[in-house]
């Protein structure tokens, strides 16, 4: 082992010291991943567009930067007769759960307030947006100079099988690791919440190659993938537009936080 990377073992062991990978994560001090979820009042999608579309100014953006969050993306999914927007950045505050209160906390976001309609739980949490639970995390291939191609997706998770597929995920195989790697997918995350009766779950990721057909033909003959997916894919039950077990998001608005 290098001396730096012996060195950082003994930070990180100084300060994460929980029993499960996930706290491990919030007490290492290293970035944060958010997914936050409202619905559109009735008849106000129109509207919203142009409200998310404010938030690439460049004011919004320095405010973001200001309480630490970056990197934001909206997405939007009509779900159970609703449309929901899905919010995702990445956050470098000091508690992980203050991230919500903090997007809430820019003026351009307060704005929307009126044509949100918070999710149950987060109604009674006292917020418009209700933060996801973040189940699973893969940095994946190293940022490069290009420009990501940043994408969401949905589907649904089989009650009977949600605490299988937490169990695989607290413990991703090296195998799958490998191959988003390859693949050129960076900063993968994965979210859950319940909507009625049923358990969504959404996916962020990067794409930071040049040919993602390319880079996923080379990956399809992988049989950890294969058997990764075996007993994954039972756990999930997919949308009516579903192409295999996800169906696709659909973009709505980039900040440039990032840049």
């Amino acid at each position: 082992m290098k001396r730096t990377a012996f060195i950082a073992a003994i930070a990180l062991s100084a300060t994460a010291f929980g029993f499960s990978p996930y706290e491990n994560r919030l007490l290492s001090g290293q970035q944060t991943h958010v997914a936050l979820l409202a619905s559109a009042v009735d008849g106000t999608t129109n509207e919203l567009a142009g409200a998310f579309e404010r938030l690439n100014e460049n004011k919004v953006a320095k405010a973001f930067r200001e309480i630490d969050i970056s990197n934001v993306s909206v997405y939007s999914k009509t779900l159970q007769g609703k449309v929901w927007y899905l919010v995702y950045f990445d956050y470098d505050g000091d508690n992980y759960l203050d991230a919500v209160k903090a997007f809430e906390s820019v003026e351009a976001v307060k704005a929307m307030k009126p044509l949100m309609a918070p999710h149950p739980r987060a109604k009674a949490n006292g917020t418009t947006w209700l933060q996801l639970e973040w189940i699973n995390y893969i940095h994946g291939a190293k940022p490069s100079g290009n420009t990501p191609n940043r994408f969401s997706m949905v589907t649904r998770l089989r009650p009977e099988k949600e605490e299988e597929y937490r169990w695989l995920h607290q413990s991703t195989w090296p195998g799958v690791v490998d191959r988003m790697t390859r693949m050129q997918y960076h900063n993968f995350s994965i979210f859950l919440v319940e909507l009625n009766d049923e358990i969504y779950e959404f996916f962020y990721v990067e794409f930071i190659g040049t040919d993602a057909t390319k880079d996923q033909m080379g990956s399809l003959a992988d049989p950890t993938y294969e058997r990764w997916i075996k007993n994954t894919d039972p756990c999930q039950n997919p949308l009516p537009d579903a192409d295999g077990i996800w169906s696709m998001m659909n973009p709505v608005s980039k900040s440039r936080t990032e840049e």
